[in-house]
């Protein structure tokens, strides 16, 4: 396996956020470390076989990342996967989610105190080009929009409250759930 298929790994499980450059820098032993922190008993950071054969089978079995690296660590609420593309063609993350995005909704989160439900996160352009209504040049296929509700929370009174913080764009899509986006 090339460096650039095990960076390519880790970014997949969250773990690695830097350049995809083959390289076997500071960072992708960073992210090899955190992974089997999450993962193996043995924690050396090198992406040596038995690595290797555990990140295949986490991937594999679609599990999430049971400890994200970088800045999710710090996200209470949410977690990585419930922003990846839906279409099972591209990966999943033909962009990452947006820092601002993801620490303004778990603040949404935190507010309201009650679960919150993505139903749309990072899109990649031939997804977002087959969804009715969506337009080209749309924030989710950058990373930066997604829409939500939040359980018991009607999605007038949620886009009140969205409204308060530092978004670029928000509407209300239906009785419970909003669109919000961040530049």
């Amino acid at each position: 396996m090339t460096m650039t298929q095990k960076q390519c790994l880790l970014r997949y499980c969250g773990f690695y956020a830097g350049d995809i450059d083959g390289i076997l820098g500071e960072q992708s032993q960073r992210a090899t470390i955190d992974f089997q922190r999450s993962y193996m008993d043995t924690v050396d950071g090198i992406f040596g076989d038995a690595t290797e054969k555990r990140i295949l089978a986490v991937v594999a079995s679609g599990e999430p990342p049971q400890k994200s690296s970088g800045w999710w660590k710090d996200i209470r609420y949410f977690q990585r996967s419930e922003f990846r593309c839906p279409c099972g063609k591209c990966g999943g993350f033909p962009a990452e989610p947006s820092e601002t995005l993801v620490r303004l909704a778990d603040k949404v989160r935190a507010h309201f105190n009650a679960p919150a439900t993505v139903s749309s996160g990072v899109r990649c352009q031939a997804h977002n080009d087959s969804l009715k209504g969506s337009v080209p040049n749309s924030y989710h296929v950058r990373g930066k929009a997604m829409d939500f509700c939040v359980r018991g929370v009607p999605g007038e009174r949620l886009l009140a409250y969205v409204k308060t913080l530092p978004v670029h764009y928000a509407y209300r899509i239906d009785d419970s759930f909003i669109h919000m986006d961040v530049s």
